[in-house]
C-alpha cells in the first residue's frame, strides 16, 4: 500500500501506533510526532508549536526541511500540523481558576489554528491530570472534551515516565504523577470549528475523604503498570472479554484487607470472586448470563473445595455468592455490606461489531463472540448515550451495598467505532461524579499484543493497548 499520509516506512509507522509509550526526552517526543504527522514532500504548509521547547521543535523541523512557526509569528499559508504542549503549565499548584484561564487561552489558540489548518490534518495537545494532595483534578480530560468541540478527537497516547519516585504511605490514594496524555484531534467533516461550552462534573466531587480504616494506603499501584496475565484456562476462554485475576489482586491489595467483602455486579467467569478468595477475602457478585454464572460458581467452588482435597491441609473459611441476576435488580437483602467493588463492564456493543479479528478466531474455534443475546444485556445496546445512562444506573444501584467511605475500581477503555472516537472512560467518570468522589486514574498497559497496521498510509489510528482503571470513593 502506498503511504500518502507522511511517506514513512512501515518500520517507523508501526511503533508509533502503539497507544502507550515509555517517555524518554522531550526531543524524542517532538521528533516522533513531527515526523509522523507531517508530509515529506516540499510544501508551503507549516508546523505550529506552542510550548516551552520551541528551540527543540525548530531543530527537528530544520533537520526535516519543514517550516515551523508560532501563532505570534507573521506568516501566511496553511498549517499541516500543530503541537500545544501544556505539561509544564499544569502542576499540583494549579488552581481551578488558573486552569480555567489557561483553558480559555488554549481554546482561543485552537480556534485560530483551525482556520489555518489543512483538511484532515492533526493537532496534538500534551497535558496532564493533576493530584494535589487529597484533591484530583482531571484537567486533561476536561480540556480534551472542550477541544473536541472544535476539532474532532481521533485518538490518544499515554506517555509513561519510567523514573519513579519512592512510594510512601499516605492517608489517601495517590499514585505517582508519572503519566501524561498526548491527545490527537483532526480537522474533518466531524469538526465544529468553534468552541461549544459544556458543563462537566469533573471538578465537583474530587476531594477524597481519607482512609476508611486505620491502616493507611501503601500506594502499591503506580500510575501505570505492565501486566501480562496468565494464560486462560479452558472454561475461562469461553468468555469473550475476561479480565484477569492478576489485575484484581493488585487492586484488592491496595483497597481491601483480609476478611473484607468484595463485589462485582458483572462477574463473567468469576475473576473478581476468585481473586478475592485467593487473597483471603469473600467474593460476591451477579452475572446476567446463566452460562457464565455457572462457570464462575464452579471455579470458586473448586478453589475452596478442590477435587483432590487431601492435598490441601488448610481449610479456607471464606464465603462466595454469585447470583444469576440482572444487576439492575440487586437489593441490599441480596448481599452483606460490601467493602470494595471492582468490575469491568461491557465496552458498549463492540463485541457485536462484525469483522473483528478476535471474533474471527473465536468463530473458527466455535466460541461465543458476545456476552449474550439477552435484550437486557448492556453489550446489546446500540445507542452510546443510552448505554452510558444504563451503565451509570446500575452503578448507582449497586453502590447502595458499599460501606460509606469505601472504594470502587472500574476497568474500561475509550472506544473507536466507525471512524469516531468515544471517550468512554471520561464520560463514565463524569457521570458517576454525581454521587461518587473521583480518585486518580491508573493505566494497565499491555505489551504482549502484536501491532496491526490500522490506517497505514492514510491516517492515524492507534492500537489501543492501555486500559483505564477508574477509581472512586463512596462519600461518607
Amino acid at each position: 500500500m502506498k503511504n500518502r499520509f507522511n511517506r514513512l516506512s512501515s518500520k517507523e509507522w508501526l511503533p508509533f501506533q502503539k497507544s502507550w509509550f515509555k517517555y524518554s526526552t522531550t526531543s524524542d517526543l517532538l521528533r516522533e510526532n513531527i515526523r509522523f504527522f507531517t508530509k515529506r514532500e516540499e510544501s508551503d504548509a507549516v508546523v505550529l508549536y506552542e510550548g516551552d521547547d520551541f528551540a527543540a521543535a525548530k531543530k527537528i523541523c530544520d533537520e526535516n526541511d519543514i517550516a515551523i512557526k508560532t501563532l505570534s509569528d507573521d506568516f501566511e499559508g496553511p498549517v499541516q500540523f500543530a503541537i500545544i504542549d501544556l505539561r509544564n503549565k499544569l502542576s499540583e499548584n494549579t488552581g481551578l481558576a488558573e486552569y480555567q484561564k489557561l483553558k480559555r487561552e488554549v481554546v482561543e489558540t485552537a480556534e485560530k489554528i483551525f482556520k489555518r489548518m489543512e483538511d484532515r490534518r492533526f493537532i496534538a495537545i500534551f497535558a496532564r491530570n493533576i493530584q494535589a494532595e487529597e484533591k484530583f483534578n482531571p484537567f486533561a480530560w476536561d480540556l480534551a472534551k472542550g477541544i473536541s468541540t472544535i476539532f474532532s478527537i481521533k485518538d490518544e497516547k499515554i506517555g509513561c515516565i519510567t523514573d519513579l519516585d519512592a512510594i510512601g504511605e499516605k492517608g489517601y490514594f495517590s499514585p505517582q504523577r508519572d503519566v501524561f496524555y498526548c491527545f490527537y484531534f483532526r480537522k474533518d467533516e466531524l469538526s465544529g470549528g468553534v468552541f461549544k461550552k459544556t458543563q462537566y462534573r469533573f471538578f465537583e466531587r474530587n476531594l477524597q475523604q481519607g482512609r476508611q480504616k486505620v491502616k493507611q494506603f501503601q500506594n502499591a499501584i503506580p500510575s501505570w503498570f505492565v501486566l501480562k496475565p496468565q494464560p486462560r484456562k479452558r472454561d475461562e476462554i469461553l468468555h469473550p472479554a475476561k479480565y484477569p485475576e492478576d489485575l484484581v489482586e493488585m487492586f484488592l491489595t491496595e483497597f481491601s484487607e483480609d476478611g473484607d467483602n468484595i463485589f462485582d455486579p458483572m462477574s463473567g467467569t468469576g475473576s473478581t470472586q476468585l481473586g478475592a478468595l485467593k487473597l483471603n477475602r469473600n467474593g460476591y457478585g451477579t452475572e446476567l448470563s446463566d452460562f457464565f454464572s455457572d462457570i464462575a460458581e464452579n471455579r470458586c467452588q473448586n478453589y475452596l473445595e478442590p477435587v483432590q482435597g487431601q492435598l490441601f491441609s488448610e481449610k479456607k473459611d471464606l464465603k462466595f455468592k454469585i447470583f444469576s441476576k440482572d444487576a439492575r435488580q440487586i437489593t441490599r437483602e441480596d448481599f452483606p455490606e460490601i467493602d470494595y467493588l471492582i468490575t469491568s463492564p461491557p465496552y458498549w456493543d463492540m463485541l457485536n461489531m462484525k469483522g473483528a479479528e478476535n471474533q474471527a478466531k473465536r468463530i473458527e474455534k466455535g466460541l461465543q463472540t458476545n456476552y449474550s443475546d439477552n435484550e437486557n444485556d448492556l453489550g446489546n445496546i446500540s445507542d452510546y448515550e443510552s448505554f452510558i445512562s444504563e451503565l451509570v444506573a446500575i452503578y448507582f444501584n449497586v453502590i447502595e451495598l458499599l460501606k460509606p467511605g469505601s472504594y470502587l475500581t472500574i476497568v474500561v477503555k475509550n472506544i473507536k467505532k466507525k471512524g469516531r472516537n468515544y471517550p468512554f472512560a471520561w464520560d463514565l467518570a463524569n457521570a458517576l461524579q454525581e454521587k461518587l468522589i473521583l480518585l486518580p486514574e491508573v493505566f494497565w498497559c499491555q505489551d504482549d499484543i502484536s501491532i496491526a497496521p490500522y490506517g497505514y498510509g492514510n491516517t492515524w489510528v492507534s492500537n489501543t493497548f492501555h486500559q483505564y482503571c477508574l477509581n472512586f470513593q463512596k462519600p461518607r
